[in-house]
């Protein structure tokens, strides 16, 4: 009997321990999330963005997220913080994280995942990122565009007359796995990123540039990584007669050409109407009005249109191009010319800019 007792509360014990176990397992107790670095690269520059391979191990089939975030970073910049995780086996996820090292003196973060369930986080761990093993600042290049990139490629560009003394220089650059966001030139008083787009590792940006119009060509180099240095690219500066107009202040009815251009109209217009007062022949009033005619054709053309409330004028004729201007109401201005679904127009303040086909009325 004592046997058979001693049995019962044996089987007892095992049956307990067992069930506490799986209350154990299903409260989120026992560890089910396990991470670690897949890949890191072993030399990297300070500027450059770089991936980082990450393997989870969830030991979880009820979740329904991973989240991530990211703490503690010093001179770090986490290019894709909320990427998604990758599931590769039934339990196995991936994920790779892109950073920018800003200083030799930067602390990788900490990267913390949680799993959450039913819209709670049910388990959480947390890995110590790591600087890679050689950590390398680039020497002072004076052309040096502050890129560091695995290809960098011109797609367009173009030079045209700014004013008296200036040209813009507007380009299309390309880039893959590269910081083209930083993309930057010094000794150039006015210049900037007008527009930036991301697909994947492939950025490209419209980047201007007001230089002055006896340079002969536009220089900056750039750092490529596959062959570990400094490529140099040289664009000669041609001029072409199409103007690109920014709200910088280059206005065509401020040139030279058109003041003479105007003036001349309406002086042959009076000296021919003096010529008529005296001789009094009609051909003198029919050219006398025909320079008047053209006087006033100059001053107030057919292509007025009208610009509609709240719409937004831009630099250049891009989708993402900084917008400088948003109307307030409906303006008279001038339509200069169009590129695809853009409108190129002069502002009643003279500044001049791109808007969308949609924003224009016709008087």
């Amino acid at each position: 009997m004592k046997k058979i007792l001693t049995l019962f509360v044996l089987s007892f014990a095992l049956l307990y321990s067992s069930l506490l176990a799986e209350e154990s397992t299903f409260s989120g107790q026992a560890k089910s999330l396990f991470l670690t670095i897949e890949e890191i690269p072993q030399k990297v520059y300070v500027g450059q963005v770089f991936p980082i391979k990450i393997k989870a191990i969830v030991a979880n089939n009820k979740i329904d997220a991973m989240n991530t975030t990211f703490i503690g970073a010093s001179g770090v910049d986490v290019i894709n913080p909320q990427n998604p995780w990758e599931r590769s086996l039934d339990n196995t996820y991936y994920n790779t994280f892109y950073f920018k090292i800003n200083s030799k003196t930067a602390v990788m973060p900490r990267l913390n995942v949680a799993l959450i369930q039913q819209q709670e986080p049910v388990e959480s761990e947390a890995l110590a990122l790591t600087l890679p093993s050689q950590l390398i600042q680039l020497k002072t290049d004076p052309f040096f565009s502050n890129v560091i990139a695995q290809s960098l490629t011109i797609n367009k560009y173009k030079t045209t007359t700014f004013d008296g003394k200036n040209v813009i220089v507007v380009l299309e650059i390309e880039t893959t796995g590269a910081n083209l966001k930083d993309f930057k030139l010094s000794g150039i008083a006015k210049s900037g990123i007008d527009s930036f787009s991301e697909t994947g590792t492939s950025q490209k940006i419209y980047y201007y540039a007001i230089v002055p119009n006896y340079q002969k060509s536009f220089d900056f180099t750039y750092f490529d990584l596959p062959t570990n240095k400094f490529n140099k690219i040289t664009l000669p500066m041609v001029i072409e007669s199409d103007e690109v107009s920014t709200q910088l202040g280059l206005n065509p009815k401020e040139s030279i050409f058109e003041f003479y251009k105007s003036v001349a109209y309406g002086a042959l217009s009076f000296i021919f109407f003096i010529v008529l007062i005296k001789r009094r022949k009609w051909y003198y009033l029919v050219i006398s009005l025909i320079f008047l005619g053209l006087y006033f054709f100059d001053q107030n053309p057919l292509n007025n249109v009208k610009l509609k409330n709240n719409s937004s004028v831009m630099i250049l004729p891009t989708e993402r191009s900084t917008v400088f201007f948003t109307s307030n109401k409906i303006l008279d201005v001038e339509k200069l010319g169009e590129r695809e679904n853009y409108i190129k127009i002069l502002l009643p303040d003279g500044k001049i800019g791109w808007t969308t086909r949609e924003n224009i009325s016709k008087n």
